[in-house]
């Protein structure tokens, strides 16, 4: 099997987006980063209004909406860094062949993917586990990477099962698929 297709700017940041959704590291951070915030808001702005003597009623609520706002804009905030923070990293000329086209090949013990500066070769045993969103799938080789490749590479859906059937075949736990 044989695909060819595009990687645009918008699927690295899907994949990013994906990354940040999913992984389970990331979403604990990011709630031990909304409770800390919330609970400095709340906790330093009593200190300082009792310090003051400005403390009252309405200060405190002022600091609480102020802490339900960083509670509840930390996730929002987050996601928007990631999004700039990819288009940041794809604008540097270092990465311009991130984007653009891909030829990947499924032979029977292997595959390749081909494109301006790159011509890997993977092992199908070395797939770690894969991911997939509204219009990729995210084949891993380790934590953070993956080779990208947008449902708009295939033909049909026969062709799509096929190669998720050939890249999913040596990954024994069925939590690692996507």
């Amino acid at each position: 099997m044989e695909l060819h297709y595009d990687i645009t700017k918008q699927d690295y940041i899907d994949f990013n987006l994906n990354y940040y959704t999913n992984n389970a590291v990331v979403q604990r951070s990011i709630l031990i980063t909304r409770i800390a915030t919330a609970a400095i808001v709340i906790l330093g702005g009593t200190a300082l209004m009792y310090w003051v003597k400005g403390l009252n009623i309405w200060s405190a609520a002022v600091y609480l909406a102020l802490a339900a706002v960083c509670f509840f804009g930390t996730p929002w905030y987050m996601k928007r860094k990631v999004v700039k923070n990819t288009e940041r990293i794809l604008r540097n000329a270092n990465n311009k062949q991130l984007c653009g086209p891909k030829t990947l090949i499924l032979r029977e013990e292997e595959f390749e993917l081909k494109g301006e500066n790159e011509d890997t070769v993977y092992q199908y045993e070395g797939v770690q586990r894969t991911a997939t969103d509204a219009g990729h799938y995210y084949i891993f080789f380790d934590e953070f990477s993956a080779i990208i490749v947008p449902f708009s590479a295939f033909a049909d859906a026969q062709q799509k099962q096929d190669f998720y059937n050939r890249i999913t075949a040596h990954i024994e736990d069925e939590a690692l698929k996507c």
